[in-house]
């Protein structure tokens, strides 16, 4: 995906998307993410400047730049108690998911990796640590990807599918990630279906877009609670079966342990798994619906033109 504006598409599939179901029959494929996060954030502790706040409800420490232990618990939380509460509720549902990884946090806690492994979640490459990668060299930017993916494959026994990053791509990333053996990325928010990106040497590198309105991490803000949690996101799946828009979705679940796997925020995404089975949504892992996607449009990487939704092969639908 380059940022310059002469490379950008906001055509897209257009008012005719493909028109295909996703396997069963379903109109509507759901993603469910967890950001396997908690011990790979920054923090004062492992040398950073301050601490991360993207875990806890004290939003404006009084000394931002002083270790604080009440900060580093609520992240703990997530790899202590909060998975298990996520994993538990999946196996009853009988769902997999996809876990975004941070290499250090599964270093940390290689019981998660195993019970990741255990159970059939996909395993995606977060980074090493939960930064951003932004503005970074080619060079450097590669040397992170190869060595949180490495290590990740060391904690689990297998190579991770994807990648992605905190803060999103740099022009270059694709490329890299095409040429050191990713399958797709999940850093577009601009669609409700897979695509092939582009990069500058014109690899097609398919491209499942993630969301930040079915998230958990609103529910620091605009949701105050599960039952709003939960509204939003039946409410989303629901206008996804209703819409008159032809073909298939997917819908994108974001959700981390440190949040979702308290007791009263958990009920949410049990409320929603119910509510999904009870309308024949396709619950896949985001491998599952690209292999599905390309199987179905017939879509391969490949050379591909200007557009960041550009596709190459044929355009064809399989019935």
């Amino acid at each position: 995906m380059s940022v310059s504006s002469t490379n950008r598409d906001f055509v897209g599939y257009g008012e005719q998307p493909p028109e295909f179901r996703w396997p069963g029959g379903a109109r509507v494929a759901v993603s469910l993410v967890i950001n396997v996060e908690d011990g790979a954030e920054r923090s004062i502790a492992r040398g950073g400047s301050a601490d991360d706040l993207g875990a806890h409800w004290i939003k404006h420490p009084a000394h931002p730049t002083v270790r604080n232990l009440t900060l580093e618990s609520a992240f703990e939380y997530g790899s202590r108690a909060g998975i298990w509460r996520v994993l538990r509720i999946l196996r009853h549902h009988k769902v997999k998911a996809t876990a975004f990884c941070c290499a250090t946090a599964l270093e940390q806690n290689l019981q998660i990796a195993a019970a990741l492994v255990r159970d059939g979640h996909e395993i995606a490459d977060h980074g090493y640590n939960w930064d951003t990668h932004a503005g970074l060299a080619s060079d450097e930017e590669r040397a992170l990807i190869t060595g949180s993916r490495d290590s990740i494959a060391k904690s689990t026994g297998v190579p991770p599918t994807s990648w992605y990053s905190r803060d999103g791509l740099n022009p270059g990333t694709r490329d890299i990630l095409a040429t050191e053996g990713f399958m797709y990325e999940s850093n577009s928010f601009n669609d409700d279906l897979p695509h092939l990106g582009t990069g500058k040497d014109g690899t097609g590198l398919p491209v499942l877009p993630y969301a930040g309105d079915t998230n958990d991490s609103g529910l620091f803000t605009q949701f105050p609670t599960a039952a709003a949690f939960a509204r939003q996101l039946c409410g989303t799946l629901d206008m996804m079966l209703t819409d008159s828009r032809s073909g298939p979705s997917v819908m994108n679940v974001g959700l981390h342990p440190r949040l979702i796997g308290r007791p009263a925020y958990a009920v949410a995404m049990d409320t929603f798994l119910s509510h999904a089975s009870r309308n024949s949504a396709w619950i896949a892992t985001r491998s599952q619906i690209i292999e599905a996607w390309q199987l179905k449009t017939r879509q391969t990487p490949g050379p591909a033109s200007s557009g960041d939704c550009s596709t190459t092969g044929s355009n064809a639908v399989e019935p």
